[in-house]
């Protein structure tokens, strides 16, 4: 299920377009750090161009037991803070989806308790033409786990360091 999640964001960020360049290195690698008792997978770095939007990406992959999540940092040429990260709250069925401010930055968490699943997005930042997202997708883990795990990664020094690459 947190596949889907993650998926979705990504097509939802290729199926929208403004005309902005953005250039690629490693610099978000570091940002996805190891986390204690997990194993991740290296980190991987990626830029593509679909259709006028164009996108940065940093991945990372972690697993322990039969639990798991992936970790990404995104840049893209499409604002999404406005649209996707209104202040909100529902629940039905063990699926919950709440925006909110955590540590001052805009948070939106999807959770679906009956598969232990879930996925967060972090707003890191905008410009007029650009948007900076963490997102981290997992499975196996609680509301609360996931969240414990989320706020071990610097959402500051990933937001510094995006904000470097949407100059």
């Amino acid at each position: 299920m947190y596949k889907f999640y993650f998926t979705a964001v990504l097509t939802f960020l290729f199926t929208l377009s403004l005309n902005t360049s953005l250039s690629a290195d490693d610099s978000l690698k570091p940002d996805l750090i190891d986390i204690p008792g997990w194993q991740g997978e290296p980190a991987q770095a990626m830029t593509m161009e679909m259709n006028g939007i164009n996108m940065i990406t940093a991945t990372r992959s972690y697993e322990k037991a039969d639990n798991s999540f992936d970790a990404a940092i995104l840049i893209t040429t499409q604002q999404m803070g406005m649209m996707s990260f209104q202040q909100m709250s529902m629940s039905e069925g063990g699926i919950s989806i709440n925006s909110t401010q955590m540590d001052g930055f805009k948070v939106v968490h999807s959770h679906d308790a009956n598969e232990n699943s879930g996925n967060f997005m972090v707003l890191l930042g905008e410009t007029t033409s650009n948007s900076a997202l963490f997102s981290m997708s997992y499975e196996g883990l609680s509301d609360k786990e996931s969240l414990a795990i989320a706020k071990i990664y610097d959402w500051k020094a990933m937001q510094a360091a995006a904000e470097k690459l949407m100059k």
